[in-house]
């Protein structure tokens, strides 16, 4: 696929990659939903174990210091109310030994524990001091255990004590219960959040999932619709216009393809129908000058910027010539008088050819070497035999479309050419005569008839020119017929350079030519008569030892002839007026020469006879 010049290439964007980036923000977001509630979670178990563990252990570090306050308390107002002795001394024992150590040690723990809680620590710090106060009421009760009064006085102030230190653990067993309750309420609001976190990943992962996935839909769905109707379009053949794809990935290199694709399908028809064009033409073309120029100018179209030149083998196939005009400063000018055809490469292989200024190949052709720019011949072949090639210049490299276009042209363009040349030859060969290289009676018959009814409607001169070779029978005698015969080809030539391109000149019967002068009065023939006249007597036949010469008959259409039957007689009885005379001179028709020919010494235009059978001009005198 070609691309725009000074244009970059798009940067390349896979559809894979969209949709695997589409699934990566699905993934991510799950992903990262599923990492938040894990760690919100983790996080409110944590809490909720670390409560559940503070909480346990601190109810049961208070509980177990009420407790052992409780069985403190049972024992020690025990201890006071009694007064055997004995009993007292158990009391005092589990006092001291069990009840108080691990009294004093369970407030440490709770001490401990709580030390973080400002209002737990100062009433465990209360029941700390009323600890301290009870031993010392121990004291004052083992002095006052006299009496009644005096233990009743002591156990009233530790009842006191106990009922405040009972009150503060109650106080600390509530607190710690409110902060039970402020924990719960963090775990929920711990779990809250989580909740919040969770719901909020969720939703962020379906709106990005969800914009990732409305985007490529509005990516890729529009594009694949327009693709669709494109290729429908293109199939149906009501293609109106291109696509222009942008963007990098698969579906922009589709719609590059596919513009490419109706591009070159375009350019394909396009091409079709200038070669259809081509051919239909080519079959009505009438002439081998028309259909040269035909494929000079479908090469030219077919190549732009090129110039095409056609050449061909003349009759002779000894010589190569240019079919087509050709510019005058081509080298070709110089180069092809007198070129053989194997001076073409092309036609020597018969084979394509081709020439860059920047090769040196071995073997350079000699008409396309040193142009300067790049060449491309085609032979033009016809039934394995080449009649010619076409030589194509252009200044950039041809591309693979270009060459096969050239090639198929070309070789399409051949047969037609080879017929129109054979049809040619053909018509030249029955239209002339093979000796003289002059039209031949047939041909002298038609052109003249032609030519006076053209005269006639155009009310212009025509001057008929009757011409026979004096004693021609003599140079067959004494000289052959091979002699003869070039003597006759001499005439012919000599005859062509001395007239215009308007006139005409055709061999009339055996030794006898009929010139005629259109636009030309009677005085002009006379003129060019002589001129004829002077110059075959010029001419020199090597192993012909004689002077030939040539009597001439003059008439003009409008003073003597009136149609074409009458030209003829009055040129034709002026010539023999001419050879009455003593030969080798010119009349004109109604002249005193001609007057001065006895009408019994004409042979009349009826009694003529065919060309094979004419008999000579001494049977004439």
């Amino acid at each position: 696929m070609r691309l725009r010049r000074g244009t970059r290439p798009p940067r390349r964007r896979s559809v894979g990659l969209k949709f695997a980036a589409a699934v990566g923000a699905v993934v991510l977001g799950v992903l990262s939903v599923s990492f938040t509630g894990a760690t919100g979670l983790m996080a409110m178990r944590t809490d909720v174990d670390r409560l559940i563990d503070d909480e346990l252990t601190v109810l049961r570090s208070v509980g177990d210091l009420a407790l052992t306050l409780y069985d403190t308390e049972t024992t020690g107002l025990r201890a006071l109310a009694t007064t055997e002795s004995a009993a007292n001394q158990r009391s005092a024992v589990t006092l001291d030994e069990v009840l108080l150590p691990r009294l004093q040690e369970q407030l440490a723990t709770a001490r401990r524990l709580l030390a973080a809680d400002p209002e737990a620590s100062r009433l465990l710090d209360q029941v700390a001091r009323d600890l301290v106060q009870l031993g010392r009421l121990r004291q004052d009760a083992e002095a006052a255990s006299a009496t009644a009064a005096g233990r009743s006085a002591v156990a009233g102030q530790a009842v006191a004590l106990f009922q405040r230190m009972t009150s503060a653990v109650k106080e600390v067993r509530l607190h710690e219960y409110a902060a039970a309750e402020r924990s719960g309420a963090e775990a929920r609001a711990t779990y809250g959040r989580t909740l919040l976190r969770l719901i909020a990943g969720t939703t962020a992962s379906l709106l990005i999932a969800l914009t990732v996935v409305l985007l490529l839909v509005r990516d890729l769905v529009p594009r694949l619709r327009s693709y669709a109707r494109f290729a429908t379009d293109v199939a149906a053949e009501r293609h109106a216009g291109l696509l222009d794809p942008r963007g990098g990935d698969e579906l922009a290199e589709l719609g590059r393809a596919l513009d490419h694709m109706v591009v070159r399908t375009e350019a394909a028809r396009r091409q079709e129908a200038e070669q259809s064009e081509f051919v239909d033409t080519l079959q009505v073309t009438g002439t081998e000058h028309e259909a040269h120029e035909l494929v000079q100018r479908h090469i030219e179209r077919t190549v732009p910027g090129s110039a095409a030149v056609v050449l061909k083998r003349n009759n002779s196939e000894n010589r190569l010539d240019a079919a087509t005009a050709l510019a005058a400063d081509d080298p070709l000018v110089a180069r092809l008088p007198g070129a053989e055809p194997r001076a073409c490469l092309a036609l020597r292989f018969g084979r394509s050819h081709g020439e860059e200024p920047e090769r040196r190949p071995l073997l350079r052709c000699q008409l396309c070497a040193g142009r300067g720019e790049r060449t491309t011949c085609e032979p033009l072949l016809v039934g394995g035999q080449v009649i010619g090639s076409v030589l194509v210049s252009h200044q950039d490299r041809l591309d693979a479309d270009a060459e096969t276009r050239i090639k198929s042209s070309v070789a399409q363009a051949a047969p037609v050419l080879g017929n129109l040349r054979n049809l040619a030859l053909a018509e030249f060969r029955a239209n002339n005569d093979s000796l003289t290289g002059l039209p031949n009676k047939r041909a002298t018959d038609d052109t003249l008839k032609r030519m006076v009814a053209q005269a006639n409607r155009s009310i212009t001169p025509l001057a008929a020119l009757m011409l026979d070779l004096d004693h021609f029978k003599q140079v067959n005698d004494r000289f052959g017929h091979a002699k003869g015969d070039e003597v006759l080809a001499a005439v012919g030539a000599a005859v062509r350079s001395c007239l215009r391109a308007g006139d005409f000149a055709g061999r009339f019967g055996g030794e006898e030519l009929l010139v005629l002068l259109p636009d030309t009065t009677a005085e002009g023939a006379l003129i060019v008569a002589e001129k004829l006249r002077t110059t075959i007597a010029a001419i020199t036949v090597p192993g012909v030892h004689r002077d030939i010469t040539v009597s001439i008959g003059v008439a003009d259409l409008i003073q003597h002839g009136g149609d074409a039957r009458g030209l003829l007689r009055q040129s034709d009885r002026a010539l023999y007026a001419a050879k009455a005379a003593g030969r080798n001179r010119t009349v004109l028709a109604g002249s005193p020469d001609d007057a001065r020919t006895p009408d019994d010494a004409r042979t009349p235009d009826t009694a003529r006879t065919p060309d094979t059978a004419r008999t000579p001009d001494t049977a004439r005198t």
